[in-house]
C-alpha cells in the first residue's frame, strides 16, 4: 500500500514531461509544415502568374515552344 503513493510520485513527473515534450514537438511540426505550405503557395501563385503572360506558340528552330505574351493597351485599366 505504501508503494502506490510513491509510485504515483516518480511516475506523474515522468508523464508529464512526456506529454509536454510531445505538445511542443507537435506545435514544432506544425509551424514547420504552416511554412512549407505557404513556401509552396507562392510557388503555385508564381507559376501561374507566369503561365498567364506565356502561351505556347509554333515551334522555333531552336527548339523554344513558348513565346512571351505581353498585355496590350486595351487590357491596361486606364481608369482614373
Amino acid at each position: 500500500m505504501v508503494a502506490a503513493p510513491l509510485a504515483t510520485k516518480i511516475v506523474k513527473p515522468v508523464i508529464r514531461g512526456a506529454v509536454k515534450t510531445t505538445v511542443g514537438l507537435a506545435i514544432e511540426a506544425k509551424r514547420a509544415a504552416a511554412e512549407v505550405s505557404e513556401d509552396l503557395q507562392d510557388i503555385v501563385a508564381e507559376a501561374a502568374a507566369e503561365a498567364t503572360f506565356t502561351e505556347p506558340a509554333a515551334e522555333s528552330p531552336e527548339g523554344d515552344r513558348t513565346r512571351e505574351v505581353k498585355p496590350s493597351s486595351k487590357a491596361r485599366n486606364t481608369t482614373r
